[in-house]
This record gives C-alpha cells, structure tokens and sequence, in this order.
C-alpha cells in the first residue's frame, strides 16, 4: 500500500505533467493564431499582386495603342512629304 507521500509525490508528478501540457497547448494555440494571421495578409498580398498585374496589362495596352497611333502619325507625315 502506498504512503501519504508517496501519493502526494504522485499528484505532484501528475500536476507538474499537466502544466506542461497546458504550457504546449498555449504554444501550439499561439502558432496557429500565429500561421492564421500569417494567412490573412499573404491573401491580401495576393490579392493586391492580381490587382497590379491588371492594372499592369491595361497600362501596357494602352501604351502599346498609343505607340501604334504615334507611328502611323510619323509614317503618314512621311509619305505625305
């Protein structure tokens, strides 16, 4: 039969056990709040890339366009000389 102190070393153990359980629970809570918000604004980056690169494309088109008007200007004053 066990002992008084011998139980209550045993309940020790099993709290010392339980605080380090709940120490890696909080750590392992705040990495995932930690890789959730991580997430969010890796999504908002994304989100702001696909923006530029649109706005990027219309930018360039517009300049292509305008280059092919210019040309056709110079090339139209130079067969009309």
């Amino acid at each position: 039969m066990a002992t008084l102190e011998d139980l209550e070393a045993r309940v020790a153990a099993l709290e010392a056990s339980q605080a380090d359980y709940r120490a890696v629970l909080a750590a392992v809570n705040a990495l995932g709040a930690n890789q959730r918000e991580h997430a969010l604004g890796l999504a908002a980056v994304k989100t702001e890339l696909a923006e530029f690169r649109q706005e990027t494309r219309s930018t360039s088109r517009s300049v292509d366009e305008q280059l092919a008007e210019l040309k056709d200007l110079i090339i139209g004053q130079r067969n009309g000389q």
